[in-house]
């Protein structure tokens, strides 16, 4: 299921445990700052940094949190994100919408998903939703829902959103991604990933859309690793790093690179699953390598993810 959505200033016309730091590790700069230069909130700008960070059950931190845990989560988020200062952020695990609106108050540009459960999903868990938040113009919006597709054993879950920004002759695609996590076994669900992949293809291709010449974005949480040789086998991200796509934190050096938290019991280490992806004419348009990367380890970050964030 797909739509254009339209997309105002200040407006969002789609719906929308407590973890410790890694042990013996220090915070991480924060990228620099963007004072002192000019409101890019025109038409036809573009964003001069991005960031993508899974929120954890936001607000709250678990499916069902208590009231404070709410307020504590929300107040954290919205303390944490001027202090990224990127022009475009992309959020994942969005339960509550007003929540999410009042967190990302820097952002003038908003879009949330309205995915549904799926027949095969747990009906006590509330829906998990991602967002794309800019402080430039967004053009054009648009989401893909999973929901309804055929209950099958590679069926992907949740959905994707994508935007333009930019004009049509200068201008970015950029999708929103949150894919299956790998409880239920690492084979299984990465068939569902890829699965999920061969749809965001099909999209732009729908759209007109040539990784090899267009400027086209994917980010968000892959749950999958670059970096872990059990993921080695999977094409989720792979593939597309065989056709020239690149990893703008492809250069930061482990554990550096880790996006996600070790496990407190020792169940799972610390892993690569948050991404930012360039296309092939991405980089031809804007030049390769230009840009720094980097991952916000910081121990008051309020969830099991940490950002990550690009600057150009």
């Amino acid at each position: 299921m797909s739509g254009n959505l339209s997309v105002a200033p200040a407006l969002v016309f789609a719906l929308a445990v407590l973890c410790p730091a890694l042990p013996g590790r220090g915070e991480l700069p924060l990228p620099p700052a963007n004072e002192g230069k000019p409101s890019i909130g025109k038409p036809g700008a573009l964003p001069h940094s991005v960031a993508t960070w899974n929120l954890q059950w936001f607000p709250g931190n678990r499916p069902k949190p208590t009231e404070e845990a709410r307020q504590k989560h929300e107040k954290s988020v919205a303390e944490i994100l001027p202090r990224l200062g990127v022009d475009l952020l992309v959020l994942e695990e969005i339960v509550d919408r007003k929540a999410c609106e009042r967190a990302t108050s820097g952002y003038s540009w908003k879009v949330i998903s309205d995915f549904q459960r799926a027949a095969d999903e747990d009906p006590e868990l509330p829906v998990q939703n991602i967002g794309i938040f800019s402080r430039v113009p967004i053009r054009e919006s648009w989401e893909t829902g999973f929901h309804s597709l055929p209950v099958t054993s590679d069926r992907p879950v949740r959905g994707f959103l994508g935007a333009r920004l930019g004009t049509k002759k200068n201008g970015w695609t950029v999708y929103a991604v949150h894919l299956k996590s790998n409880r239920g076994g690492r084979e299984a669900s990465a068939k569902r990933r890829e699965r999920a992949m061969d749809y965001l293809r099909k999209d732009w291709n729908k759209r007109g859309l040539d990784p090899a010449k267009d400027a086209i974005l994917i980010a968000g949480d892959f749950n999958c690793s670059l970096r872990n040789p059990e993921f080695a086998g999977e094409k989720t991200i792979r593939e597309l790093l065989r056709e020239g796509w690149v990893s703008a934190s492809a250069d930061i050096p482990w554990p550096e690179a880790a996006t996600v938290r070790p496990d407190p019991g020792g169940k799972y280490p610390a892993a690569d699953f948050d991404h930012i992806l360039l296309s092939p004419g991405w980089l031809s348009k804007t030049g390769e390598g230009g840009w720094k990367a980097g991952v916000l380890q910081d121990s008051n970050v309020p969830s099991d993810h940490w950002p990550v964030w690009m600057r150009f």
